[in-house]
């Protein structure tokens, strides 16, 4: 017997997703379509088939969170199909953290790492930044931060700690240092490292000075911190007889007059309370050094102080570029004196003195020329007969005391007054102020105030 099967092949539009479904994808973020094909195929033979073309209809707003549905459809014929994508907009992804880095920063051993900055910045909260915790763990900093929906988002930093500088060497009154023969000189100087802060107690000093004895003395000074970085500094000290002086006026053994360069600064206030205290006058020589306390330059005349010129900038390489340069910045110090107390001053002492050499360093011979005009404008200049050691000879109040008391006993043996040489801008000479009158009051000695025709102290011209 013959049997007959018959098989019926069925025709119809298949479609395949690519990609997922359900797909998220996050808030903000550009949506890309994996998209869709169909084929048109029998039950039969289903490898035998036709790529028919699918069509999309739906759209996806990533601006706003929800389920968004997308169709495609696909025809052949009297035959069709559909298929549903869902797409879901979210937010899943965490702020972006931004680390703001210098290639050249680094963090010295000991110290604590000094933050350079970031920020945080989320798709849907916008500025986070403020919301960013920090952790420091070792030789790492750890950034974290959170945002509602939950997302987190961690950062990490590595601290560069290096030793990159050596220390540097600070010397009190600088480089060089002019004492006068038989004066007592204290060498003041520190040492500070980026990585070990203050090493001043690590400097060795190579050399000496004899401060009884004329010459040039070389100081050097070395310091290592404690990665092997050495740093050197030299001080020379001149060790030189007083200047030659030349002597104008009364010279009265029993009278001292006080003279204050360079401010009014920090401690000029402190002073006029100390002179008011003993009715003692004084003169000052003034600066525009200290902007803060220009207004003193007034209280100083109004407590019946003789206001003076010293210099607008004490700038010397500026000052003694020539003698107009000079005339320039003692006009506009004198300017400023005027506009304080209402009168210019004829009264002026040169930065250095007039004996100064520094200034054969920018214009040869310009001492020389500046006193001859200022004797020919009817300007009095001022030196002095007795140096505190304050400008760098030494910071310590007690050997100031001695050094003012011994040099103003002195002149007073050689029957001569005495012009001393002090600056106000210094808490440490100011201190010292107490004593050298309670000592000079207690030992006959009167104090005055500088004015055109007074007792006079010049130097011997050196340039």
């Amino acid at each position: 017997m013959l049997l007959f099967v018959f098989f019926i092949n069925h025709f119809q539009v298949r479609i395949i997703l690519a990609g997922d479904s359900p797909n998220t994808v996050n808030y903000k973020d550009a949506y890309e379509d994996p998209g869709a094909s169909a084929v048109f195929e029998g039950t039969l033979l289903p490898f035998i088939h036709k790529d028919v073309e699918v069509s999309c209809r739906g759209n996806v707003d990533t601006d706003k969170e929800g389920e968004y549905t997308l169709t495609y459809s696909a025809e052949e014929g009297r035959h069709s199909a559909q298929a549903e994508r869902t797409v879901i907009v979210k937010d899943i992804k965490g702020p972006e953290i931004t680390l703001i880095t210098n290639t050249d920063a680094y963090t010295p051993y000991n110290h604590e790492y000094q933050e350079e900055g970031y920020t945080a910045i989320d798709q849907k909260d916008g500025d986070v930044t403020a919301n960013v915790k920090r952790e420091v763990k070792a030789d790492k900093v750890i950034y974290t931060v959170s945002v509602a929906a939950g997302n987190i988002t961690v950062k990490e930093r590595t601290i560069v700690y290096d030793d990159r500088k050596a220390p540097e060497i600070s010397l009190s009154g600088g480089n060089e240092v002019t004492v006068y023969l038989g004066n007592v000189w204290t060498d003041t100087y520190s040492a500070a490292d980026d990585s070990d802060d203050d090493v001043t107690d690590k400097v060795t000093i190579e050399g000496s000075v004899d401060t009884n004895t004329i010459g040039d003395y070389t100081l050097t000074y070395t310091v290592s911190d404690a990665h092997d970085h050495t740093a050197q500094a030299q001080r020379i000290v001149h060790v030189t007889q007083p200047p030659v002086n030349v002597q104008y006026g009364t010279a009265d053994a029993k009278a001292i007059y006080l003279t204050f360069d360079d401010g009014p600064g920090e401690a000029t206030a402190h002073l006029l309370d100390i002179l008011d205290r003993y009715g003692v006058k004084a003169t000052f020589f003034t600066t525009s050094c200290y902007s803060g306390y220009t207004d003193l330059i007034g209280e100083e005349a109004r407590r019946g102080h003789t206001v003076a010129v010293h210099t607008y900038t004490h700038d010397y390489a500026s000052i003694y570029a020539s003698s107009d340069a000079y005339w320039a910045d003692f006009n506009a110090q004198n300017a400023v004196i005027q506009q304080q107390t209402g009168t210019a001053s004829s009264l002026l002492r040169f930065p250095g003195g007039s004996s100064n050499t520094i200034s054969a360093n920018y214009t040869s011979g310009i001492m020389t020329a500046l006193v001859q005009q200022a004797n020919a404008n009817g300007i009095y200049y001022y030196d002095w007969n007795v140096s505190s050691g304050d400008a760098g000879g030494t910071t310590d109040t007690n050997t100031i005391i001695a050094n003012v008391e011994d040099q103003v006993a002195a002149n007073s043996s050689y029957g001569t007054a005495s012009i001393v040489l002090q600056h106000d801008y210094k808490s440490f000479t100011v201190e010292a102020v107490d004593d050298i009158i309670e000592w000079g009051l207690a030992n006959g000695y009167h104090f005055e105030q500088l004015s055109p025709g007074s007792f006079t102290v010049h130097h011997h011209i050196s340039n």
